[in-house]
């Protein structure tokens, strides 16, 4: 059994923003599987960036 804790929160995004996730996903070509895939790879990279995770 995993050891992992999740919290969730819903997140509105501009329709623009969405579709554009969405184009990633269907196209196939950068590996993420679901809109929950791609964000949470997105949030991971932006801490990464400001220096709160390494």
């Amino acid at each position: 059994m995993s050891d992992k804790k999740y919290k969730y929160h819903t997140v509105n995004l501009p329709e623009n923003l969405a579709e554009k996730i969405e184009e990633v996903i269907t196209s196939g070509k950068h590996g993420y599987t679901s809109v929950p895939d791609f964000v949470k790879s997105a949030v991971r990279n932006y801490l990464r960036q400001l220096g709160y995770i390494t």
